[in-house]
């Protein structure tokens, strides 16, 4: 069915702690409280493109595990 596509929050905070502690620090950063690189490189103190890279590393990294969370699930509902 249609509710099936989407993730529980309880999922998605999961999948978000198992990422490594700098990929979850970036990532919350840029994509849930807004802010820019280049701030978020000031405020670790880290080179602007470490924190790009992190980031698109995080993206990566969440896109496999909630991939395979859905095949979990669609096994499971079967």
């Amino acid at each position: 069915s249609f509710e099936e596509d989407f993730f529980t929050a309880d999922e998605l905070h999961k999948v978000l702690n198992d990422l490594p502690a700098g990929y979850r620090m970036v990532f919350n950063l840029y994509a849930i409280e807004g802010y820019k690189h280049k701030e978020i490189a000031e405020m670790l103190g880290i080179d602007i493109n470490t924190s790009k890279s992190q980031y698109s590393r995080a993206r990566s990294a969440l896109r496999e595990k909630l991939e395979l969370l859905e095949k979990l699930k669609k096994r499971y509902n079967e």
